[in-house]
């Protein structure tokens, strides 16, 4: 749900080592046979530069194996959406859009804006509508229920204020005026979950050496303090339950100066607090990191977007949140961003990357064995960022969305049963 790689490209540690949260000493995905096509140029491509589809495609019913995602248009989205969210704004079943609008020609004391795009349930959305996002350059978004009242609410970074906002929903798709809440330095992504556990989704925040924990409340947000990253610079933050505790834990993706880039894993003690971390070394520049169950061993694995040499590192996690050492996979040059899903529905997970420096976006399916190999791809608009997947036309496939960043539009790819 962040932008931090696309605004970045414009304006441009003592550890507490639990049990079995050390490299794990299985063998990595190399073991399950990921295909590494080393970022190659891969030269003409067929059926239009999108890879085939299934031939039992289009006869209503979704069949496992099924390989059915096809590009539709573009949709305006305002001006510089460098991040895309979904979340059902208006509790009807069916997935809306949400993007931060870091409008350039904006000045700063100006008005900034997000957009919402209601959902038809089919793939389609109504035109986008904008709303105040609090001040200069909203960058980052997350969705979340920040109030406890079970709408979807809209969080914001806003990267000049040095701020996060809040949005609360008031249902029916209206949203009250933001609340702001401070964080030392300037916002570049936001990451939404509940880190405190009462019940309300917080924030985390991405901010130059540091992680900024907001805690939210019916009454509004509040200051959770801040991790301390040193040197390193935070890209984007992945909420998950990595070590099977039933608390959220961040997997956060960084980058070094003085080296290549990490994975930093911070275990969460249910309360707000982390008190433990442990790092795994992955690609040159990683920009975003994405969880899911790549090996269907039950336990969260993670896959990382290297940017600074075109690839994927997926590292195979167990139930006390090890990791294996990564396995590569080449990707497109300059990927800014990775999501995980069975798009075929065949019961593995797939994977999706979108790379800003080459405009475009790729679908690599698991293959038995575990291969991982790339079925399909679109030539997007420029500079694509923060790709998701979700159902946005409500049947049963996963779908993929994206933001256009400098051709302000959303990106999609919807399946055809």
């Amino acid at each position: 749900m962040q932008r931090q790689a696309g605004f970045l490209s414009l304006s441009c540690l003592i550890s507490l080592l639990g049990c079995g949260r050390l490299a794990d000493d299985r063998e990595g995905f190399s073991s399950f046979g990921a295909d590494d096509q080393s970022g190659e140029d891969l030269g003409d491509e067929p059926d239009g530069g999108e890879g085939p589809i299934s031939e039992s495609c289009y006869d209503g019913i979704s069949q496992p194996g099924e390989i059915c995602q096809v590009q539709t248009d573009d949709v305006p989205a305002g001006i510089d959406p460098c991040a895309v969210a979904v979340g059902d704004f208006d509790s009807d079943g069916r997935p809306d859009l949400a993007v931060p609008n870091s409008d350039w020609l904006q000045p700063p004391e100006g008005t900034h804006y997000s957009h919402v795009l209601r959902g038809y349930g089919n793939g389609n959305f109504a035109d986008a509508k904008p709303w105040d996002s609090g001040a200069a350059f909203p960058v980052g978004i997350a969705v979340g229920d920040y109030d406890g009242d079970a709408d979807i609410d809209i969080a914001t970074a806003n990267f000049e204020s040095g701020s996060a906002f809040v949005l609360t929903n008031e249902g029916g798709m209206s949203f009250d005026p933001p609340a702001a809440e401070s964080v030392p330095g300037a916002a570049s992504s936001v990451a939404a979950g509940d880190i405190d556990g009462d019940g309300i989704d917080d924030l985390v925040v991405t901010v130059p050496g540091a992680l900024a924990l907001i805690l939210n409340t019916p009454a509004g947000p509040s200051s959770g303090g801040t991790v301390d990253l040193g040197e390193l610079t935070p890209m984007h933050v992945e909420l998950a339950d990595l070590d099977s505790d039933g608390n959220l834990d961040l997997a956060v993706a960084v980058q070094d100066p003085l080296a290549a880039g990490q994975v930093v894993i911070l275990h969460g003690a249910g309360d707000g607090s982390f008190p433990e971390r442990v790092v795994h070394p992955v690609g040159l520049a990683p920009w975003w990191v994405a969880s899911g169950d790549l090996d269907g061993d039950g336990d969260l694995d993670l896959a990382v977007a290297d940017n600074g040499d075109a690839s994927v590192s997926l590292l195979l996690g167990n139930d006390q949140g090890g990791f294996t050492a990564r396995t590569v996979i080449g990707v497109c040059q300059g990927p800014q961003s990775v999501g995980i899903a069975d798009l075929n529905l065949d019961g593995a997970a797939d994977l999706v990357v979108g790379c800003m420096d080459s405009n475009r976006v790729e679908m690599w399916l698991q293959g038995e064995g575990g291969t991982f190999e790339l079925a399909r791809w679109w030539h997007t608009g420029v500079q694509p960022v923060s790709v998701q997947l979700a159902d946005l036309n409500l049947d049963g496939v996963p779908d993929i969305v994206w933001a256009n960043q400098l051709s302000n539009t959303i990106g999609l790819v919807l399946s055809q049963p």
